[in-house]
């Protein structure tokens, strides 16, 4: 695969780019040998003096991706069902900033997949839900966004929180009628001597008709490293992690990381008996001193007893 990244800084003078945190845009093609294809655009923009914050991504995936079972831990790593589809994407926010970084706003997604097949198999069984052969979902509501970090993509310091609440609804075109509320809390801790505690909590909660290939998964490159994405589905999700990060030198940043968190068809069947964890650690090399860029590896271990290895530039979170 082929990933261009641009960073940048979207002031116009000099003294507006000191008021104005680095932005990010990249272009994403792979191509793998069973025949899977992803292309997207992908953006994080804040405007100049940050008066607006633009985020999005556009793109196409012929896909593969794994079912196990929904919230239930009842089958084993291997014991998957293939799905393979087509995808086309468009999501992103559009805020403006109020005041001290406080951003108000829109968030908005549409998501199409076609040509959705499970391979062949006894078990699992095919799920029961909506959207299994294609759907399409169109939504669009406000968020709210408070950014007191001092860099996106490695925060050193400061917190940031968003909320937003999606409407997907057939009057405006969505094939489905569901709500989603996100929620994303993080904060950053400078500790003694020089070392940083980053804490993030995320949840997702969905009410009506999702469709199959919408409703949340635990595991990616963010949060619940280690698990394969989509090893538990459902229309809740809830998870918080922990990161301690501290600098090894110039250019060297050692990171150790726990997370818990899981999937759930309503709130109220989440349970401490039920929950997921990982563990795992990783290094951070700095690529940009100026921008504060690092290159990031991480090694995630789960309790279901499976690696996950990744390879990003910039923080999980």
């Amino acid at each position: 695969g082929i990933v261009v990244n641009y960073f940048f800084n979207s002031g116009i003078s000099a003294d507006e780019k000191q008021q104005t945190r680095l932005s990010n845009a990249y272009t994403n093609f792979q191509y793998s040998v069973l025949n899977q294809l992803v292309l997207e655009g992908v953006y994080s923009i804040y405007t100049n003096k940050e008066k607006y914050i633009l985020q999005g991504s556009i793109g196409y995936k012929k896909f593969y991706e794994r079912y196990w079972t929904f919230s239930e831990d009842t089958v084993g790593n291997n014991n998957f069902r293939g799905i393979n589809y087509k995808h086309i994407y468009l999501r992103g926010k559009l805020i403006q900033n109020l005041k001290n970084q406080i951003f108000v706003g829109v968030t908005y997604s549409y998501n199409r997949f076609n040509n959705i097949t499970f391979q062949e198999g006894v078990y699992p069984q095919i799920p029961k839900a909506a959207g299994l052969g294609e759907s399409m979902s169109l939504g669009i509501g406000p968020t709210v966004v408070i950014d007191k970090r001092d860099n996106q993509f490695s925060p050193q310091k400061g917190w940031f929180a968003e909320v937003g609440y999606r409407i997907h609804d057939k009057n405006i075109g969505s094939n489905f009628n569901y709500s989603q509320l996100n929620i994303d809390l993080r904060n950053y801790i400078v500790t003694k001597p020089k070392g940083i505690l980053a804490l993030n909590i995320i949840t997702v909660f969905n009410s009506g008709t999702v469709p199959f290939l919408e409703k949340a998964k635990l595991g990616n490159d963010k949060i619940m490293r280690g698990y394969f994405a989509g090893r538990f589905r459902d229309d809740q999700f809830a998870a918080a992690q922990m990161e301690y990060r501290y600098p090894i030198g110039k250019i060297f940043i050692l990171a150790g990381f726990l997370s818990a968190g899981q999937t759930a068809p309503n709130v109220s069947a989440f349970a401490l008996n039920t929950m997921q964890s990982s563990i795992g650690g990783g290094l951070r090399y700095l690529v940009n001193k100026q921008k504060h860029l690092y290159v990031r590896f991480d090694a995630g271990y789960t309790q279901k007893q499976n690696w996950g290895f990744y390879l990003n530039l910039g923080d999980a979170f």
